[in-house]
């Protein structure tokens, strides 16, 4: 039995050096893990001890099993024929066809880290023993993570009551069939790829094919991917929005650290923090007594953005280690379990997509004062010379265009019911249509905030105001408009920027400034 470690060719310079990370007990699979073994790539390893557990749960699952219980998907049918029993020349097959049935997606696929986080937490729902796996099912699928399998799974379109379709295309690849993601972006056939590696397909014994299908493991996955790339966005829109108080010089008195004494919330405290480190290094000297409320409230719209974020981060916590199987085996009993319901993350994405529309809304505001000679004591639409040329303003309506999508996204996408399996499955969270959701309201919340970054670069030009030092490369990235210019290659290059994370110094260099 292998204990997770082999790697094939193409991923062996990756692997040199690398650090292992050895999995010993359930609660060692942490959300850190599954980042570095589906996002970064670094080996995984199963401890001995733990696969002689998994090996363990099995046997007394077997023996259980040896009963003349009736146990849905191992003996029976599956949703509406749940009622049928199976033949035992039926069962010795139904493992296998289990996997093959439900594979009705297609693209478009996840991206390679999402679809091995899939496995990584599947293989989270194995480790308790509970799901009555093997150890060598385990030890097989934490080599296919060491060698670079990754399974092409659908990302849409996923209207089951828990996740059989896109876990049928993960785990139907292990049988050589489907396809697998190919380093260029494309597919292979999913046998080639096995053969590539010397690895022969694997054949699920008892059980194993339902539990392959069973539980939520995607939605954690998706879930997890979500929260990773929304950590750099937050810290984007900080200092978007401290880019934009210094570029219409603002009062800073809505930004005053020792605000967070009337307030028992430490992320707003964390904002408040946030903003005066992110300011640091500005020139500034308003004049106006009080800024629209787009710019006061600021900070307790950001602070909302990562208490939805957090909620997110400890659901998945909570999801990788919790069984999510059905049936389950426990106390040598086969128990209906509705783990796999995974509400909680489907919702949770959802209210994180509420928050960062919420944060776009209030930077397609800024921008419009931004604009406005009244608010920002500039020209109007910040144009070098009006009248002969138009500015900015035309920016402010690919800002509306954006903000009006994002509205329409904010309707949440785990509300909703439909009967399936003739009836029998009559409740889905559609965490993939939620996830993919939040996918698109983090691009669109990256174009506003473009747009903003945009006018505060032109906005310091026209005063020629130093800006915070944190937001100083956007002056080497972009020139400032004198005359007028087709600024969409402007947009598209800082949406680039922030979409590698690429634009903004990670922490300050200067002390803050005096408040």
């Amino acid at each position: 039995m292998g204990l997770g470690l082999a790697a094939h060719p193409r991923l062996a310079g990756r692997h040199a050096g690398a650090a292992v990370n050895l999995l010993a007990r359930p609660v060692d699979l942490t959300p850190a893990l599954v980042e570095r073994v589906a996002f970064d790539r670094e080996p995984l390893r199963l401890h001995p001890d733990l696969l002689a557990g998994i090996d363990a749960g099995r046997a007394a699952m077997l023996a259980t099993l040896a009963g003349s219980a009736r146990v849905y998907g191992v003996n029976t049918g599956m949703g509406y024929l749940a009622e049928t029993d199976l033949s035992a020349d039926e069962q010795a097959r139904h493992q296998r066809t289990l996997l093959l049935g439900r594979a009705v997606g297609s693209a478009p696929w996840l991206p390679a880290e999402e679809a091995r986080a899939v496995l990584v937490a599947r293989l989270a729902g194995f480790v308790s023993g509970h799901a009555g796996v093997s150890a060598a099912l385990c030890a097989y699928l934490a080599d296919r993570l060491n060698d670079g399998f990754d399974p092409a799974v659908p990302a849409l379109a996923m209207g089951s009551a828990g996740e059989v379709i896109p876990l049928a295309h993960a785990f139907q690849a292990f049988l050589g069939i489907g396809a697998v993601l190919t380093p260029s972006g494309g597919t292979q056939d999913a046998a080639e790829a096995l053969a590539e590696r010397g690895v022969a397909p694997y054949e699920p014994a008892a059980k194993e094919g339902i539990a392959l299908l069973a539980g939520a493991p995607a939605t954690a996955a998706l879930a997890l991917a979500r929260g990773r790339a929304v950590r750099a966005l937050r810290r984007q829109l900080l200092v978007s929005t401290a880019a934009a108080v210094s570029a219409l010089q603002a009062p800073l008195d809505p930004y005053d650290p020792a605000l967070s004494a009337l307030d028992a919330d430490p992320l707003l405290a964390a904002v408040l923090a946030g903003l005066r480190d992110a300011l640091a290094g500005s020139e500034h000297a308003s004049a106006a007594h009080q800024a629209p409320v787009s710019f006061r409230v600021a900070p307790q719209v950001l602070a909302h953005v990562d208490r939805e974020a957090a909620r997110l981060d400890a659901g998945v916590r909570h999801a990788l280690i919790t069984v999510t199987d059905s049936p389950v085996h426990l106390d040598g009993r086969f128990l209906a379990y509705g783990g796999f319901h995974a509400v909680q993350l489907a919702a949770d994405m959802d209210a994180l997509a509420v928050a960062l529309v919420r944060a776009a809304e209030l930077a397609g505001q800024r921008v419009a004062r931004l604009l406005d000679s009244r608010f920002s004591g500039l020209p109007d639409q910040l144009s070098a010379q009006p009248g002969p040329y138009c500015g900015l303003i035309v920016v402010h309506k690919r800002v509306v265009g954006a903000v009006n999508e994002l509205r329409r996204l904010a309707v949440p996408a785990s509300v909703g019911l439909a009967d399936t399996s003739l009836g029998q499955e009559d409740a889905m969270t559609f965490a993939f249509e939620a996830a993919a959701k939040l996918r698109r309201v983090e691009a669109l919340t990256r174009e506003v905030m473009a747009c903003e970054l945009l006018c505060a670069r032109q906005a310091w030009a026209l005063r020629g105001v130093r800006p915070p030092q944190m937001a100083g490369r956007l002056e080497a990235e972009i020139a400032p408009v004198g005359a007028d210019r087709p600024l969409g290659q402007d947009l598209a290059h800082l949406v680039d920027l922030l979409e590698r994370d690429q634009l903004f110094d990670p922490e300050p260099v200067s002390p803050p400034p005096a408040w």
